[in-house]
């Protein structure tokens, strides 16, 4: 098995937003003790895109980096749903009075439409899983965006790392898409489903990239229209 395996910069770009986003939440819930602003459902939403995209083919990678990636999304993303669900210091600052989006709808969409639109190879059950991972994954991030907006409405402000984090992950899926169109070009490689996902992922960031933006350049004007300072959670024990 080899290190790196095919890739390109923009693929590569992609991943290290992806892995930066994960470490982003990370350092906010570990130093901070503290899920706030964080989406549960989007989290684990997260966690069963990786699952069902991962775990069929984990260990036939066709390289360490890829081996090392799959296995670092898998366990962060149970770890934060652990955490937020089962400890207490978390589970305390998570609202889910806030987090209201039905997740139903989204796992069910998505895999009717793996069921009926996906490609058609050797191993039917793993591509139908794969399929599903990529719809999913395409509206993962909408229990958060919901939630990032109920909170604005409310008239509160976002937490600076969180959102460094979903700047992040939608930076994240802009660049596999630009991936996408560079394998199109140089390499004839066209897969319709991770495609069609990512562009409709990529535009459902359209609106908070928007706002993200704008509060970053005030932000720099000294002025804190969109964002606060992560506070210290709950203290408390386990």
């Amino acid at each position: 098995m080899e290190w790196w395996g095919p890739t390109n910069v923009f693929r590569q770009t992609g991943d290290l937003l992806h892995l930066l986003s994960v470490l982003i939440i990370l350092y906010k819930m570990l130093k901070y003790k503290s899920c706030t602003g964080i989406s549960l459902k989007s989290q684990f939403a997260y966690a069963m895109v990786f699952t069902t995209r991962y775990m069929p083919t984990i260990f036939r990678s066709h390289s360490w980096y890829l081996l090392l990636m799959k296995l670092f999304f898998l366990g962060s993303s149970y770890f934060i749903v652990f955490l937020m669900r089962f400890k207490r210091q978390w589970r305390a600052s998570y609202d889910a009075k806030i987090d209201s989006f039905k997740m139903r709808y989204l796992f069910i969409t998505a895999s009717v439409m793996a069921l009926f639109f996906h490609y058609d190879n050797q191993s039917f059950v793993t591509e139908v899983l794969w399929t599903f991972s990529e719809y999913l994954e395409a509206v993962a991030i909408m229990p958060q965006l919901l939630l990032l907006n109920t909170i604005i409405e409310q008239g509160r402000k976002w937490e600076l790392l969180t959102g460094h984090y979903v700047f992040c992950l939608g930076c994240y899926r802009m660049f596999y898409v630009f991936n996408w169109i560079y394998r199109y070009y140089y390499e004839n490689h066209w897969n319709w489903v991770d495609t069609t996902s990512g562009i409709i992922q990529t535009l459902l960031y359209t609106d908070f990239f928007y706002t993200y933006i704008k509060g970053i350049a005030k932000l720099k004007q000294s002025s804190l229209p969109m964002f606060q300072e992560t506070v210290q959670g709950t203290k408390g024990h386990d």
